[in-house]
């Protein structure tokens, strides 16, 4: 009986780490059921978190902010003279946790979070579908592209890769949606964090531009992009999100039939 016991333990399920802190996950996938994303790539990335690390994250499930999706009143929003972006949803609360997770993944190189981070994101963009009266399957169909916030040439150069888009292109598989680089940004700025609202606006103002290549301009002048998913890793006072939507809203000549609508997806909101 005994041996049996021993060959039963061979035909098991292999015992997987957590993808964040590495302790071995003791319930199987089918018993995590916190997970809240749907669809069934970056659930399955969710899946590899232990319930503790699981736990520890601050989603935002709840806006209070019905512009940004922040989680508590906002002043941003309120402050701000014109938005240009229709709305935006973030998945997480930036706090301690979160910043730190960030940090291995952008500043040590920790690559394996990458899809962890990029599963995350995917909340809050099903979240937005679900405000649009959009089904997570059909998303492809009601949005037309998605669009990353660039890195200054020097930043990329620097960090090696831009967080935002690695993002974007892992959301755009998992949905069906089409990864356009339609951005580029003209100056290399200090880092945001150490900065004033009113700083960040004023670098901001400008610093944005449409890709130079004439096959992107004819994407974005055409009838049949309306409705773009703008993706970055953080939301701190709107200056970025703003500028960008702004700029991409303005390749539509104004004498077009439709206007360009802009939706902010990012993985945090500060």
């Amino acid at each position: 009986m005994l041996g049996w016991v021993h060959i039963g333990k061979w035909f098991r399920p292999a015992a997987e780490p957590c993808l964040l802190c590495g302790q071995w996950l003791r319930s199987s996938p089918s018993e995590r059921r916190s997970v809240p994303v749907r669809m069934e790539q970056p659930r399955r990335v969710l899946m590899q978190l232990c319930d503790a690390c699981m736990a520890s994250i601050p989603w935002i499930r709840r806006p209070i902010c019905l512009t940004c999706g922040r989680a508590e009143a906002c002043g941003d929003c309120a402050r701000r003279r014109e938005t240009h972006f229709v709305r935006s949803r973030s998945a997480v609360r930036y706090d301690a946790s979160m910043k730190a997770w960030l940090a291995l993944y952008k500043y040590r190189g920790h690559e394996r979070l990458e899809l962890l981070l990029s599963a995350m994101l995917a909340f809050a963009f099903e979240r937005m579908c679900l405000e649009r009266g959009v089904s997570v399957r059909q998303a492809s169909s009601y949005f037309h592209a998605v669009v990353s916030v660039p890195l200054a040439d020097e930043r990329l150069e620097e960090r090696g890769f831009n967080q935002a888009d690695r993002m974007a292109s892992a959301l755009a598989r998992w949905y069906g949606l089409k990864h356009e680089h339609l951005l580029s940004r003209l100056h290399h700025t200090e880092k945001q964090s150490l900065k004033s609202r009113r700083s960040r606006m004023l670098d901001m103002q400008g610093n944005f531009a449409l890709s130079a290549s004439s096959g992107r301009l004819a994407v974005l002048r055409s009838s049949e992009l309306r409705r773009i998913v703008l993706i970055d890793d953080i939301f701190t006072t709107g200056s970025t999100m703003n500028e960008c939507a702004r700029v991409l809203r303005m390749a539509r000549p104004s004498f077009a039939e439709s206007d360009i609508q802009v939706y902010g997806v990012l993985w945090a909101r500060s």
